[in-house]
C-alpha cells in the first residue's frame, strides 16, 4: 500500500462520486477505479459500495477513513515538521553562557531568539570561558557567550559588543564620595578582588592589562569566580574590582560604581560555535544574531 492510494481513498470518500474524486485528483477516472480496486484488493474487503448512480462506504471502508485521515495528518504534521527542522525553525538549541551576560545580554537575545523562533527549545548553560570552549569542542553545547579571546582555531567567533570597565568600590570607601570617574592608578595600593586566570583568561588579562598600564600590578587578596559573589565582596569591603560595565544593573546599596576616566582596555562578548557545525538551529541563531542583535548593540 502507498501513500498515494489513502489519499486517493480519502478523496473518493468525501466526494462519493469516482468523477468529481478523479477530476479533484486530476486523474483519469478509470485509472481513480483501478487504484481503488488494488487498495481493496490488499486489504482484503470492499470499502464502498457501487451502483450505477451511487457510491456509498461499507462499516469498514467508514472504519478505514477514520484512521486513513489520522494517518494524512500525522504524514502533513511530519512534512511541516521537516520542514521548519531544515530551517532552523525547530528543535533544540543548547547554549552556553558567561556570568557577565546575565544582567542585560542574555535576556535581550532570549527574548529576540524567542519572537522569531518559539519552537526550539533552548537549553541554557552557565559555564566559564573555558568551559565553553571545551563543551564546544567536545559537543557538549551548539553556542557559547563567552569573553575572547580563545585559542582553539576550530571555533568561529563573531564579537557582539565591546563593553566598558568600571571600578566597585565600597561604599564607605572614601573615592567613592570623593569622585564621579577614577584614573586607574589611584587604585595603585588597592585590595583587588580578582577572577581566576584559569576560568577566563581574557577576563583575567584585561584587568591586568589597565593596571599595567597605569603603572602597576594589582595586589590580589581574593579571587571569585561569579562577578555577583565579587561584588558581595566587595559589599563587604574585603576590597575593590574592575568589573564591565553592564553589572550596574547589579543593584547593592553597599557598593558603589564608578567610570573609570583612562580606560584604554574594553572587555569583548563574543558569540562562538565549531567550524563544521552546520546544524539549521545553529545557523539560523547565528543569522538573527548578526541581522538583528548585533546591529541594535553597535546603535545603543
Amino acid at each position: 500500500m502507498e501513500l498515494r492510494h489513502v489519499r486517493y481513498f480519502v478523496t473518493l470518500a468525501k466526494e462519493l462520486h469516482f468523477g468529481r474524486a478523479a477530476e479533484r485528483l486530476q486523474l483519469a477516472q478509470p485509472a481513480l477505479s483501478q487504484q481503488i480496486k488494488q487498495l481493496e484488493t490488499e486489504i482484503g474487503v470492499p470499502l464502498f459500495h457501487r451502483t450505477k448512480r451511487q457510491v456509498h462506504l461499507t462499516e469498514a471502508g467508514k472504519v478505514f477513513l477514520n484512521r486513513a485521515n489520522q494517518i494524512l495528518i500525522q504524514v502533513d504534521d511530519a512534512c511541516e515538521e521537516a520542514k521548519r527542522v531544515h530551517k532552523g525553525q525547530s528543535g533544540e538549541l543548547k547554549l552556553g553562557f558567561a556570568g557577565l551576560v546575565t544582567f542585560d545580554l542574555l535576556p535581550f537575545i532570549l527574548k529576540v531568539y524567542r519572537e522569531h523562533y518559539p519552537n526550539v527549545k533552548i537549553v541554557l548553560r552557565h559555564l566559564t570561558t573555558v568551559e565553553q570552549v571545551n563543551g564546544l569542542l567536545e559537543e557538549e553545547i551548539d553556542v557559547g557567550i563567552l569573553i575572547p579571546p580563545i585559542e582553539s582555531v576550530s571555533l568561529d567567533l563573531e564579537v557582539l559588543r565591546k563593553e566598558s570597565f568600571i571600578v566597585a568600590l565600597p561604599k564607605s570607601h572614601p573615592l567613592a564620595h570623593s569622585a564621579t570617574t577614577l584614573f586607574m592608578s589611584e587604585l595603585m595600593n588597592e585590595s583587588f578582588i580578582m577572577p581566576p586566570r584559569l576560568s577566563g583568561p581574557g577576563y583575567y588579562d584585561a584587568i591586568i592589562s589597565l593596571c599595567y598600564q597605569a603603572g602597576f600590578s594589582p595586589k590580589t587578596v581574593q579571587e571569585a569566580q561569579e562577578l555577583q559573589t565579587m561584588v558581595s565582596l566587595v559589599a563587604s569591603e574585603l576590597g575593590i574590582c574592575i568589573l564591565p560595565a553592564s553589572i550596574q544593573y547589579l543593584k547593592n546599596e553597599n557598593v558603589a560604581y564608578l567610570p573609570i576616566q583612562d580606560e584604554y582596555t574594553k572587555i569583548h562578548t563574543a558569540i562562538a560555535c565549531k567550524k563544521d557545525n552546520f546544524s539549521p538551529v545553529v545557523r539560523s541563531f547565528l543569522t538573527l544574531m548578526n541581522e538583528e542583535v548585533i546591529p541594535h548593540l553597535l546603535e545603543s
